[in-house]
């Protein structure tokens, strides 16, 4: 099968084809400021579905007010907090905290979704081997729970996403 470089907005590629670049509303550091100037869409890479994630075809997002701290770049300016806290090197942010869609692509220890799979995506991870998640306690209070609507570069607004394969459920068919 062709690689694929985009696809258009609302088309999808031939299920688990995953193309090298996707939409997305991204912030920049040269944009911060009201929101409706600082989100921009972009043409960006897709990302590499590392072996603990999920690739999502985002269908439907939420966004929140951690979407407008973000344009403005205060509280705290995600991109430079991302770079310094995680090693990233990416210089924009894709937010969203929420989001539906298909199963994509998966990394070779996921085993709760497969590619095709409806899916909904929540905003917190957890580690795989946290105590508290594994003696089957409320993982949202865990010590290793993380908000990713700041933390990772690319969210829900992107029309693709690599996620920790604990924030994806499967979702029911209607």
């Amino acid at each position: 099968m062709s690689e694929i470089e985009i696809v258009d907005l609302g088309a999808k590629p031939p299920l688990g084809v995953v193309p090298k670049k996707m939409h997305a509303f991204a912030v920049r550091q040269s944009r911060f400021g009201q929101p409706k100037d600082a989100w921009k869409r972009e043409v960006l890479d897709v990302p590499a579905v590392r072996d603990d994630e999920v690739l999502i075809y985002v269908m439907a997002t939420g966004i929140n007010f951690n979407n407008v701290w973000a344009a403005l770049g205060t509280p705290v300016d995600v991109i430079a907090e991302r770079q310094k806290a995680l090693g990233e090197t990416e210089d924009f942010h894709a937010g969203g905290s929420d989001c539906s869609g298909i199963v994509w692509a998966i990394g070779k220890d996921v085993t709760n979704v497969k590619v095709g799979d409806p899916v909904v995506v929540h905003s917190g991870w957890w580690a795989k081997d946290d105590p508290w998640v594994l003696s089957g306690k409320d993982p949202m209070l865990a010590e290793s729970t993380r908000i990713w609507a700041i933390r990772p570069t690319m969210a829900a607004t992107a029309s693709s996403r690599a996620r920790r394969r604990t924030s994806a459920f499967r979702s029911r068919r209607t």
